[in-house]
């Protein structure tokens, strides 16, 4: 892909980790904790802007200020901004995964994740491949093509030597957190939250409401 004016992000470094058998039922068939991803929702959304209205000198919080700053889509004015992720190129298991952090993204106000087999024309478009190659120590990579001020195109690529090897819940968290950066987020320091560089088989994948206040800060009117 020619990357034109966008710029070259590495984004999630795998930290698969064994679950403690005391961490209750909720474990994969690994032994890996699996956070509720429903309560999860149901507590992000509850401490979560309802709207995508930004208050007067609203900022994102609690950035990497070491992370190479991502751009944001170009949002119309009056409705929600609507990304597509493409699927065609994915096999079952990524398909599925993409379509469940696209449903998961979409609880925010300002955003419509959608999955389609390939982008619409003068959609927002988002490509995702998957990579067997050696990875350099990352499951998951996202590059962007910008005009200066927004990004225009970006691609996910999703190495699957890691990635195949990861519970659901840890390859899940590797796609939320590359569509995160697709849509404009950038590393957090939470170390527990999917924004943050480093991810794994324990990393809840839901978004906390922090992450949906920056979609609000960055998007919202």
């Amino acid at each position: 892909m020619v990357l034109g004016l966008g710029l070259f992000l590495t984004a999630c470094v795998s930290s698969p980790s064994q679950g403690d058998p005391d961490d209750g039922p909720a474990q994969d068939t690994v032994g890996n904790f699996v956070p509720d991803r429903d309560d999860s929702l149901r507590e992000t959304l509850g401490d979560s802007p309802a709207e995508c209205v930004a208050s007067a000198g609203a900022e994102v919080r609690d950035v990497d200020p070491e992370d190479s700053p991502v751009k944001p889509w170009q949002k119309p004015t009056g409705g929600e901004l609507v990304v597509e992720f493409e699927t065609g190129r994915l096999s079952e298991r990524y398909t599925r995964l993409v379509t469940e952090a696209a449903t998961i993204w979409s609880e925010s106000p300002c955003i419509e994740a959608v999955t389609a087999r390939s982008c619409t024309g003068g959609a927002n478009c988002v490509a995702i491949v998957e990579d067997g190659s050696r990875s350099r120590g990352t499951d998951g990579e996202m590059r962007w093509d910008d005009n200066g001020a927004y990004m225009e195109s970006a691609t996910i690529t999703l190495y699957t030597q890691p990635l195949d090897r990861a519970s659901d819940n840890g390859a899940l968290a590797t796609i939320v957190h590359e569509m995160g950066h697709t849509l404009g987020l950038d590393h957090r320091l939470e170390r527990s939250d999917v924004m943050n560089s480093v991810t794994g088989d324990n990393t809840n994948p839901v978004p906390d409401a922090i992450d949906f206040a920056n979609l609000v800060a960055i998007y919202g009117t």
